[in-house]
């Protein structure tokens, strides 16, 4: 669709971006033997809101920044209020999460205290979750989408109401699955939250999901970790980007490889050691290479997609990043190809989009010289 708001291609995004949700997975303990079922009809009440938040953003309370608006830097008043009114967007998960933890379910509802609430909303959780204003345009969202909550009428909370309950009458267990999705939904994040390396965000060793760190309505939440194989994760979060299935294969292929090195550690993105080497995204991936004049005798020998990406410079030089200036920069790479010289930026030289599986164990090559890596 055409947009009219930033915050409209965000929710649309997020939308896409919920899963179905597998017939069958190894849950996580606590959780009931028919959490799934439940579980899969959450999702789709929470796709459609967002779609409807697509439609109508007003009435979520949203930032309204113009589409057509620009930013003239990352750092511009204009690129900040395009990240406001898509952060506006998380409004939604943010006051789910705030009524989960002000509250306990009991006989399928759950029992909310509005001061613990109240308190909740205006406080940044630290780990994701930004204070909520207007929380009556959400609440009565919900109440659109089959929720029913009492002593609310679509206004703030009257100062005689002490606590309020939450259910949703057509399907009573709905509301448990929303309480056990949140619980472990906290639980990761916290575990995150703890990590010295902000860089690495891992839990029980498979990558959770950088970019959610709002609730999206995501299984492997709910998963028994140890028992998804990190091929099969692999392929999740690549499906939950819409990628295409060739290119999930290569990216399954790759992380197969990557297991004959020693010291080789993927969560998400490949370090040797402590070192990233690799960052992958859907459709391609980077190398982190620094030496290539000492290697170009091999990479003349590697298929045109590869030796291409050699050919071309992409050093701005005017970026300033920690001081750069036009004359010098820590981070400008250097060398010399076929006789031509070329300089780029260390942090994203050498972006890779071949992504067929024949070429993995070239660009496995090409870190195993850079890296000195040993199987």
């Amino acid at each position: 669709m055409k947009y009219k708001y930033h915050c409209q291609y965000e929710a649309e995004s997020i939308a896409n971006s919920i899963m179905p949700v597998p017939a069958e997975y190894p849950l996580a303990n606590g959780l009931p033997d028919d959490f799934i079922m439940h579980f899969t009809q959450l999702c789709a009440i929470m796709k459609n809101m967002y779609l409807n938040m697509v439609k109508q953003p007003e009435t979520y309370g949203l930032v309204l920044t113009d589409y057509a608006l620009q930013p003239a830097g990352s750092q511009s008043k204009e690129a900040g209020l395009i990240r406001k009114s898509r952060n506006s967007v998380n409004r939604l998960p943010d006051t789910l999460f705030r009524l989960s933890q002000s509250g306990n379910v009991h006989n399928h509802k759950l029992l909310v205290s509005l001061p613990v609430f109240k308190e909740s909303i205006k406080q940044a959780e630290g780990n994701g979750v930004s204070p909520v204003s207007k929380y009556e345009l959400i609440l009565s969202r919900l109440v659109d989408f089959g929720f029913a909550i009492s002593n609310f009428s679509g206004k703030p909370f009257a100062k005689t109401v002490d606590s309020f309950t939450i259910e949703y009458p057509d399907s009573p267990q709905l509301i448990d699955t929303l309480k056990a999705y949140c619980d472990c939904w906290h639980k990761i994040r916290q575990s995150q939250s703890e990590l010295k390396d902000r860089s690495n965000l891992s839990y029980k060793g498979k990558p959770i999901l950088q970019y959610y760190s709002h609730l999206r309505y995501d299984f492997r939440f709910t998963a028994d970790q140890d028992k998804i194989p990190m091929q099969e994760w692999i392929k999740y979060e690549l499906q939950s980007q819409g990628c295409p299935k060739e290119n999930i294969d290569f990216h399954v292929a790759f992380y197969e490889f990557s297991l004959q090195y020693a010291n080789v550690k993927y969560d998400g993105n490949y370090f040797y050691k402590s070192k990233r080497i690799a960052q992958v995204w859907k459709n391609g991936f980077s190398l982190k290479l620094r030496n290539m004049n000492d290697y170009f005798n091999e990479i003349a020998t590697m298929p045109e997609s590869i030796r291409k990406c050699f050919a071309k410079s992409n050093c701005r030089r005017i970026c300033g990043f920690q001081g750069g200036t036009e004359e010098y920069c820590k981070y400008r790479l250097h060398w010399t190809y076929e006789g031509t010289p070329y300089e780029g930026c260390a942090f994203s030289c050498f972006n890779f989009d071949d992504m067929d599986k024949i070429l993995v164990p070239h660009y496995w090559r090409l870190l195993e010289l850079e890296y000195k890596l040993s199987k």
